[in-house]
């Protein structure tokens, strides 16, 4: 389900601006887990963002709220964050509600990694950044996230972003 939610809505990105290039893909959720939304973007968006502020490119790179297209395509998840809600109403223990966050988190990385897979993203030799997030909750996750989603080099330039001490 949320395989072909995300399918639709890139396409429906790919569709509307044939013209763009793109160089990153993403679902992102929040730390309830209630929402999945997608971001797709655009060569042309990371260039003019990182010409503004050569300083943080890989932030550009990491940073869907930052893309382009962020947002377009959610009308395809409308059902899913539906059910995403109710069960969050159903789950009264703590520890229920904890292990289902972690199931619709993965849930989504298998996705993207479905996808990656099949060769979904990538339509050339540009690095392709895909990216699962949870907005507003830093996660420990996200490293392995990025490890299933990218190539090795890519992770190491998240790695080397995300924590400068390393």
């Amino acid at each position: 389900m949320i395989e072909n939610a995300a399918k639709q809505a890139f396409d429906g990105v790919r569709l509307r601006y044939p013209d763009q290039k793109f160089c990153g893909y993403a679902l992102y959720s929040d730390p309830d887990a209630i929402t999945i939304c997608p971001a797709v973007n655009s060569l042309e968006n990371l260039e003019k963002l990182v010409a503004g502020d050569p300083g943080d490119a890989v932030y550009y790179r990491w940073s869907p709220g930052e893309w382009d297209h962020e947002f377009e395509g959610a009308e395809h998840f409308q059902d899913i964050c539906r059910i995403l809600q109710e069960e969050a109403r159903c789950s009264h223990s703590t520890e229920a509600r904890k292990r289902l966050k972690e199931e619709i988190y993965e849930a989504c990385v298998l996705a993207l990694e479905n996808m990656k897979i099949q060769g979904y993203f990538y339509t050339g030799n540009d690095p392709i950044a895909v990216v699962f997030t949870v907005r507003g909750g830093e996660t420990q996750s996200e490293i392995d996230w990025i490890g299933k989603l990218n190539t090795s080099e890519s992770l190491n330039e998240f790695i080397r972003w995300s924590d400068p001490n390393t």
